[in-house]
């Protein structure tokens, strides 16, 4: 993929007062501006290719990887770190 731009669009956006004085304190706004959003594009890019490898091998219907999913495992995940870290400090004390 590519991020070579082939043009520009003059487009007018409203920002609260203080994110646009953010946007100017990062030198040229508009430059600043665009690379958020080409990231934020390239971030879903990124999300729609993995989704699209879950699917690949099977991960469809009630096995489809969600946000909800993730945020699920996540937690399951610091759980099971927090339990592992107080068991630690039990053995070592």
């Amino acid at each position: 993929m590519s991020t070579e731009r082939t043009g520009t669009d003059r487009t007018s956006v409203s920002l609260p007062v203080d994110l646009a004085e953010y946007a100017r304190s990062k030198g040229n706004a508009s430059q600043y501006i665009a690379g958020l959003i080409e990231h934020d594009k390239k971030k879903a890019e990124e999300t729609e290719a993995l989704h699209a490898m879950f699917e690949r091998h099977g991960y469809t219907g009630d096995h489809a990887v969600t946000a909800d999913g993730i945020a699920r495992m996540g937690g399951r995940l610091r759980d099971l770190e927090a339990r592992r870290a107080a068991a630690r400090l039990r053995r070592a004390a």
